[in-house]
């Protein structure tokens, strides 16, 4: 069995347990690319049964799963990400290839972030850094005693509506499957005129994208503030929630992506690189999982 890890940087190393976990299983093949996995020579001669993992920016998260029709006995995909859409499964098990994702690796990292930006938004941080000083006409708030709504209950939300509800917030949410107790379940139209904090933290798929409506975001109070998760908030018009801040509607819209450098805007409004899932610990979670992924896809 040969392991293939195909990554998109020279400086790429496993840590030495890593290392050993993957040798009791096969041969290990480290190979740094850029491009298209059919472009891989060594794969293309490689007639043996191999498990790829695969960096999503190798190939620009989007798999050529065409590949595969020349690349020979691959027994699995196994991604460097928690989405996988990009590797697309269904075409890959009807060729017979396993897919395997690293699922929660950045849920603490991303929760917090998300009260991080939060938070800058409601001490109006976007204003105080043009003023660069005390801009006494604006109005900071606490998030002690406010009310923090959460669309989605999954592991980011969850964790979100911990950290939220540790710094003394009302946790009040909405979710189709997830349901806990220590915080307080309302119908999605409720969260958005109840919630000084709105945090979307829900998954990406055709029916959470026809969640969250412009006609909704507009029950939303005048000092709320909308926190938008690099992925989700795609899946929202945000285009109004700027405009809305813009011309007092809202109270402020704090977001991480890669537009950020792309929207200028005199209000409330805060953009960062999509970065919340970065971290240390993240970083490591990630590989750890990856690496035991294909330990585990390479024994079957």
């Amino acid at each position: 069995m040969n392991l293939y890890l195909i990554v998109s940087t020279k400086d790429f190393t496993l840590k030495p347990d890593q290392l050993k976990l993957l040798n009791a299983v096969g041969k290990v093949k480290v190979i740094v690319h850029k491009g298209k996995i059919a472009d891989i020579a060594e794969l293309q001669k490689d007639t043996a049964d191999k498990v790829l993992g695969i960096d999503p920016d190798v190939v620009d998260w989007d798999l050529d799963v065409e590949a595969f029709e020349t690349i020979k006995n691959v027994k699995a995909i196994c991604t460097q990400s928690t989405s996988f859409g990009w590797v697309k499964p269904d075409e890959l098990k009807k060729k017979g290839i396993a897919v395997y994702n690293v699922p929660g690796f950045s849920t603490d990292s991303v929760a917090e972030y998300a009260i991080a930006l939060a938070m800058e938004a409601a001490r109006r941080l976007p204003l105080q850094l043009k003023a660069m000083a005390i801009d006494w006409q604006t109005k900071p708030m606490l998030l002690k005693g406010k009310t923090l709504g959460i669309i989605g209950l999954g592991k980011i939300g969850y964790r979100i509506a911990e950290i939220g509800s540790g710094i003394g917030m009302k946790v009040v949410y909405w979710s189709p499957r997830s349901r806990d107790t220590r915080f307080t379940f309302l119908d999605l139209e409720q969260v958005f005129e109840q919630s000084d904090v709105l945090i979307p933290a829900f998954k990406d798929s055709e029916e959470t994208k026809k969640l969250i409506t412009t006609k909704l975001i507009d029950t939303l109070k005048s000092t709320a503030i909308v926190v938008g998760i690099n992925r989700i908030k795609n899946l929202f018009d945000e285009k109004h929630i700027i405009s809305r801040v813009e011309t007092g509607k809202l109270g402020g819209y704090a977001f991480e992506g890669d537009n950020a450098k792309d929207i200028t805007s005199s209000a409330n409004v805060w953009g960062v690189p999509a970065m919340a899932w970065y971290s240390t610990d993240s970083l490591e979670n990630l590989i750890d999982g990856w690496v035991h992924n294909i330990a585990e896809a390479g024994r079957k």
